[in-house]
């Protein structure tokens, strides 16, 4: 680790938005939970349980290590700079991306070396899993390269070179992707080795509300995004207040998902539950069109928010109308997807359906 430890480039990595990887595993696992208990096509491996866990820690790496790469490529872009003239000049930018680079306390080629580090150990994490199951549970290998390989390939090229996706109005749609279906498929698949309806339906709005939290992120950095030429959907679309519009689709169509699912018996009926935290999702897009139309407004956490446990924190740097918005947007994923995890468990036959 150099001369930081463990937990400074673990903290250095965002690790807040772990939640936006971890949970569509999860949901991943308690679908195959759910399939080992009512499937009697799925019978329990206690392997599969193993490889599955292994995955867990796999997915953190990867997500703590692309992380890192993409503080990397932005600071060695010049985008970090970029957000500190656009400050300087009266604009209200977040400003906390690589500040421990900026501080002196890593390098950006300390950066870079600990987020292939974490890769290298997720990488093995995935070939663990793809000898063992290929060998002890069956596993096709077409599915597990698939997985593997794009998961990969997307996560670098999101903001490393050459593709440099999420500079060209496709760090969205790759968001939607990887942390939607890319994980939680195949947390399913690890511990059953199978593929079902069911898991593919649900990744679904898993998919599209990690997009929500990038596009409201973008819609709150728009015009540091703007400067560092960083073609996020919202700048590719022109205003914040139409980056707006987009959460509205995206929240309507993971409820659609759910609904639709249930009706094509894709989904067991207790997934419905689900629909409890409209409240929640009318309540965080009041707060991001509060933002694009009076963004000088002051806002502080409600209950049904969730835990802010860090706000004290956030307002001495600034940047708690950020933190407010993206946080909201973070529970709401996590609440709908553990809601549609659980309530799975509930669905008794639904797989024969």
């Amino acid at each position: 680790m150099a001369k930081q430890g463990f937990k400074f480039w673990f903290q250095a990595s965002r690790n807040p938005a772990l939640g936006q990887s971890l949970t569509p595993y999860i949901l991943g696992m308690l679908f195959a939970l759910s399939a080992w208990i009512y499937n009697p096509q799925v019978s329990f491996n206690p392997l599969g349980l193993i490889l599955g866990l292994l995955g867990f820690l796999g997915v953190g790496a990867a997500h703590t290590g692309i992380n890192l790469l993409d503080d990397y490529f932005d600071y060695t872009r010049g985008a970090v700079a970029q957000r500190e003239a656009l400050i300087d000049g009266g604009f209200r930018a977040r400003l906390l991306k690589c500040a421990y680079i900026e501080s002196g306390e890593a390098t950006a080629k300390e950066t870079r070396n600990m987020g292939c580090l974490f890769v290298s150990f997720a990488l093995i994490c995935g070939v663990i899993i793809f000898v063992c199951g290929l060998i002890f549970l069956g596993y096709d290998w077409r599915y597990l390269v698939a997985f593997i390989v794009l998961g990969f390939l997307l996560g670098v090229m999101y903001s490393g070179p050459p593709l440099r996706l999420s500079y060209h109005g496709f760090g969205e749609v790759v968001v939607g992707i990887v942390f939607g279906a890319l994980i939680a498929i195949p947390a399913y698949y690890v511990c059953t080795a199978r593929l079902d309806a069911g898991i593919v339906w649900a990744s679904i709005p898993c998919g599209l509300l990690t997009m929500n939290i990038v596009n409201t992120h973008a819609i709150m950095d728009f015009e540091s995004d703007k400067a560092a030429d960083r073609t996020t959907f919202v700048v590719l679309l022109g205003s914040k207040m139409a980056g707006f519009w987009v959460d509205i689709v995206l929240l309507l169509a993971s409820y659609g998902c759910i609904v639709v699912g249930v009706i094509l018996g894709a989904l067991p009926v207790s997934t419905l539950v689900v629909l409890i935290t409209i409240p929640v999702a009318v309540g965080f897009l009041r707060l991001v069109r509060l933002y694009v139309t009076h963004p000088d407004q002051e806002e502080t956490p409600r209950w049904w928010m969730g835990r802010f446990t860090q706000w004290e924190a956030y307002k001495k740097a600034g940047i708690e109308w950020f933190m407010l918005r993206w946080a909201l947007a973070r529970n709401l994923l996590m609440q709908f997807v553990m809601i549609i995890a659980v309530t799975s468990l509930l669905g008794f036959n639904w797989y024969l359906s």
